[in-house]
């Protein structure tokens, strides 16, 4: 591969400029020590399959360990190198929060999301993007934010140029804040890409309630007159445009995330997680440890109940082709990063406390434990094949064949 550390640097300004904790020399660093070799080991594999399929790269980490920022990277320089590519999170592929709702009767310990994916639908978007021919492709998309923070799939495709939504607003009896209610929503219909009709996944999602602050004031304004009418939804490139019976609407933000239209076959796809690629642990006296988050024997209980779940997660490893696991040996430093990003959220007035933080995180640490199921997965050369150990200050301290720590 072809890269000039100084010529070919600016295809990262825009990186650099919206991510100014990145030093240009730290970069550079990590582009000769990570990046560059990475790619070329996956551009190889790539190579070297026998078929036109997509590669499937699972990128493990906990959270807050520069996933996004790193995959940042990797696209710009596979685009760079001519190769194009697709970024997925297994956030994508949370169940309904109806399902969780439904869970929740069956077992209130689930007060989070954590290891509650819809596991065929994940293997579903994966294969579609890997055979991907000249037709686009729907792969879900989460809203984290809606329900009060307990998220939602929504039957709706974030808008493209060349993408025309049919929708009708209806009332439906939905439950806002643990209360029925009657409410107008939003209700897709069919959808049209440059001429050709979508086919539209059977189990796409809810409906989208017209209510603030999941839509925008100004969406909320102007949709509640049309109930029974029919509305289009497209992008002009610039904004999002809302279309009535006689009246227009353009924006360009406060729609909720929904499913994402891939138009163009991907050379790789990127699927990343912070419990991607956790297994079934059989011998449970591992969880029987003092470790943070796993101190009373409620939260041990938990552990092992979620461990057993993992099992079911086994058809959708399978999947990925290349296993790529961040590595953050001080695991703990998580909840410090966390503090540090709420910051600027707490000084507006938003954003959680400290002790709200450490609550968060010890809820998935419970869930899959950075100490025991991340770490195995480090060290386990049958299923991984590359280990990127991060510092505390986010840098990348050594790139491993396996970790032996």
């Amino acid at each position: 591969m072809d890269f000039n550390l100084e010529k070919d640097f600016a295809i990262f300004d825009k990186i650099l400029s919206l991510r100014p904790e990145i030093s240009p020399d730290g970069l550079k660093d990590d582009l000769q020590k990570f990046f560059l070799p990475y790619l070329e080991k996956l551009i190889t594999i790539k190579k070297n399959k026998n078929s036109n399929q997509g590669l499937i790269v699972g990128v493990s980490a906990i959270q807050g360990a520069g996933k996004t920022t790193q995959g940042e990277i990797v696209e710009t320089l596979l685009a760079h190198f001519n190769y194009t590519s697709v970024s997925r999170s297994i956030d994508d592929d949370y169940i309904t929060h109806l399902e969780l709702c439904r869970l929740r009767d069956i077992d209130a310990r689930f007060i989070r999301r954590g290891v509650t994916h819809d596991i065929p639908l994940a293997i579903l978007g994966l294969r579609d993007l890997r055979e991907m021919g000249e037709e686009p492709v729907l792969v879900s998309g989460y809203d984290k934010g809606a329900n009060t923070g307990d998220g939602e799939r929504f039957r709706f495709i974030n808008p493209i140029a060349g993408l025309v939504q049919k929708l009708k607003v209806i009332e439906e009896e939905l439950i806002v804040d643990q209360t029925k209610q009657i409410l107008p929503v939003l209700k897709l219909t069919d959808a049209v890409y440059e001429n050709r009709e979508l086919i539209l996944p059977t189990r796409m999602g809810s409906d989208i309630p017209i209510i603030e602050p999941l839509l925008s004031k100004e969406l909320v304004d102007f949709l509640q007159p049309l109930v029974g009418q029919e509305i289009s939804v497209s992008s002009n490139g610039e904004k999002i445009v809302f279309t009535g019976q006689t009246s227009t609407c353009l924006l360009d933000h406060g729609l909720p995330n929904g499913w994402r239209l891939v138009t163009k076959k991907p050379d790789f796809i990127f699927y990343d997680g912070w419990m991607l690629g956790a297994r079934q642990i059989q011998d449970e006296s591992v969880f029987d440890a003092d470790l943070p988050a796993l101190e009373s024997p409620k939260a041990k209980q938990f552990a092992k109940d979620i461990n057993k779940r993992l099992f079911d997660y086994e058809p959708l490893w399978q999947m990925i082709e290349f296993m790529n696991v961040l590595l953050v040996p001080n695991y703990q430093i998580s909840i410090k990063w966390r503090d540090q990003a709420e910051e600027v959220l707490r000084a507006k007035g938003e954003g959680m406390t400290h002790q709200q933080i450490v609550d968060f995180v010890h809820y998935f640490w419970r869930s899959v434990h950075p100490a025991i199921h991340i770490k195995r997965l480090a060290e386990d050369e049958t299923r991984t094949q590359q280990v990127v150990v991060i510092n505390d200050d986010h840098s990348i301290s050594e790139v491993l064949r396996v970790y032996k720590g």
